[in-house]
């Protein structure tokens, strides 16, 4: 039987990956190109942030989402791709540089728990060029997927930089990326320009969720009157000709420069972006990780007076909070022997710990509670209560990082081990 003869007589099932035949139509398997997620990373959902061309505040757009799902009490992070023209660690006011320990590379968070990953909070001073090739810099986007020890996230924004180039290109093809919301401003030649992503998006067969329009208008604050400075707007017609949504339109706003700017964009308000917001939690129907409509439990290391105890190692008391819907239901205490080495990640995991709010701790206590994917809040002091107020209103953020430096093969010298 003839090649051809035997396509025309097995009826398609619309499966390319399990498919033998060599049709035409068979498109390529893409997750042999996919980048390997770092190992004690559980990322959900990756969102990309693209433009056809630059300045139309692609940037701000990727924060923005990140500051509004973590408002709705999702796990955010943002990985900034735009590796020649960084800027979101600016957005947040974080200026602190990334470290790593033998895990991999941890992020930094904002004040309000947003996870990020930029080449800025790896340069020795934020002004210096990046100076790079297009593949040195492709390689740094897919570190930042497969060294960063991101841990639980609900939507990473990857913020790309504008155009069809490298970078995007290794974005589609590495990252198992859900889908894109392309950026654009109101002037004639956003047609093409859009139709451009559009296009690089639907050969990748990455799905495109909508278009955001920037610099849509501008409102005066005396009677609300909208001014369309750059003249009338062509999105509606665009968003028709490739069958998209328009997901929101912003303005020309003072408060939004002055709070980027300031790295504030966490204080920010505006309802600009709200049906982006509708659509992205579609795509996440099931279970937030520790925020409402999930039952899991907060473990706190505890010492005799109900402060946060220091010694993970040495802990005889953990104080267990239960949630649902993000209601605390019950708390209650689990004794242990004072041994709160590696064993005990399974202790807790057995008992519903999602996450550990502790003082100090060692490697190897952190990598056996990531492997129980145990989210790990360390260094924190005062009282147990305060400490898990703090960490449900997004005060404290999960850093996935030991706090204890000082072990060696005599002992740890600030604490004698016991934080191992």
């Amino acid at each position: 039987m003839s090649e051809e003869r035997y396509e025309q007589e097995i009826p398609c099932s619309h499966d390319c990956n399990s498919c033998a035949s060599k049709c035409s139509s068979k498109k390529p398997d893409k997750s042999q190109f996919l980048e390997p997620m770092n190992a004690y990373s559980n990322v959900k959902k990756v969102i990309g942030v693209v433009s056809g061309k630059g300045g139309v505040g692609k940037s701000f757009v990727t924060s923005y989402l990140a500051v509004l799902m973590n408002r709705l009490g999702y796990k955010t992070a943002v990985l900034d791709a735009d590796v020649t023209g960084p800027s979101i660690p600016m957005a947040f006011g974080v200026h602190r540089k990334a470290q790593g320990n033998e895990l991999g590379l941890l992020p930094e968070y904002s004040e309000k728990g947003t996870a990020l990953m930029s080449v800025n909070l790896l340069l020795q001073e934020e002004e210096i060029p990046v100076v790079w090739r297009g593949p040195v810099i492709s390689g740094t986007v897919k570190q930042f997927w497969s060294q960063v020890v991101w841990g639980d996230v609900d939507y990473m924004f990857v913020d790309m930089p504008p155009g069809t180039g490298d970078v995007p290109l290794t974005v589609f093809q590495s990252l198992p990326v859900d889908g894109i919301i392309i950026v654009t401003s109101p002037q004639e030649l956003v047609s093409m320009v859009v139709a451009k992503a559009v296009n690089m998006a639907r050969q990748m067969d990455i799905p495109v969720l909508g278009l955001v329009e920037n610099y849509s208008y501008a409102q005066c604050g005396a009677c609300g009157e909208k001014m369309y400075l750059f003249g009338e707007s062509h999105l509606e017609e665009t968003a028709k000709k490739f069958e998209l949504p328009v997901l929101g339109r912003l303005p020309i706003d003072p408060a939004i420069a002055k709070a980027v700017d300031a790295g504030k964009i966490e204080e920010l308000s505006g309802e600009w972006l709200s049906d982006v917001t509708n659509v992205l939690k579609q795509l996440l129907p099931e279970e937030k990780t520790g925020a409402e409509g999930e039952t899991y439990t907060i473990a706190v290391t505890t010492d005799e007076d109900g402060e946060v105890f220091q010694h993970f190692g040495h802990c005889e008391k953990f104080t267990l909070y239960q949630m649902s819907d993000g209601i605390l239901v019950a708390q209650n205490e689990l004794k242990t022997d004072g041994n709160g080495h590696e064993a005990m990640a399974k202790v807790l995991a057995d008992n519903g710990v999602k996450v550990l709010i502790c003082g100090g701790i060692g490697f190897g206590a952190m990598q056996a509670l990531m492997e129980y994917n145990v989210l790990v809040v360390p260094g924190v002091t005062g009282s147990v209560d305060a400490a898990v107020k703090n960490y449900l209103e997004g005060v404290l953020g999960s850093r996935d990082e030991a706090t204890c430096s000082s072990h060696s093969e005599e002992g740890c010298g600030s604490c004698g081990g016991c934080c191992h």
